[in-house]
């Protein structure tokens, strides 16, 4: 399909067919959405990602027939359930042997001739979200990140978050403002 489910009528058929059954419609909205969920989850717990992200389009087959809205509606929707699905699993890995991980790991990614440049014209959608998290900790790279990846506006991420638009807005001008003095004074500033 060409056109895409962010188009109001696109959107529409695809959630009415997913609803009814259709495996087209539903790998319409599993292809547009499916790879910035692995990001996010990758982000937060790369280990798991694979099979929380699976968890996620369960539960989003189950819920389906409930969900009422638009296309960025069902972006927080579904990033709503994995950030729940996120929790969950951390909630049960204290019981789970963790592996520590070596400082230089992190020490990976060094500015070369110009920085802001090289990160907004180089990098893949995965080394983003690679640098995103060694540089950002907690919720600071999770709110970029879901305003980034998933697209989500202020709002909805304080939803997701069960925070206040004003909090979402202070962690992520404070998240770009870390990036800035990693990478250089040229970042773009969402608004």
């Amino acid at each position: 399909m060409t056109s895409s489910p962010s188009e109001p009528s696109r959107f529409d058929a695809a959630i009415t067919g997913a609803r009814n059954g259709d495996p087209i419609a539903v790998e319409e909205l599993f292809r547009e959405l499916q790879p910035r969920l692995l990001r996010f989850l990758g982000s937060q717990e790369s280990r798991a990602a694979d099979d929380l992200a699976a968890d996620v389009w369960l539960a989003v087959a189950s819920g389906i027939s409930r969900f009422d809205g638009d296309w960025p509606d069902f972006r927080a929707w579904v990033f709503a359930i994995a950030r729940r699905r996120l929790a969950d699993y951390r909630r049960t890995a204290v019981r789970r042997r963790t592996d520590i991980v070596d400082v230089d790991t992190f020490d990976r990614h060094h500015a070369h001739d110009s920085p802001e440049d090289e990160a907004m014209d180089k990098l893949s959608g995965q080394q983003a979200v690679a640098l995103i998290t060694s540089v950002l900790k907690g919720e600071q790279a999770e709110v970029l990140l879901l305003r980034v990846l998933a697209e989500l506006d202020v709002e909805q991420v304080a939803a997701i978050m069960r925070r206040s638009p004003n909090w979402v807005r202070v962690t992520q001008h404070r998240a770009v403002r870390t990036l800035a003095k990693r990478l250089g004074p040229k970042i773009v500033v969402m608004r």
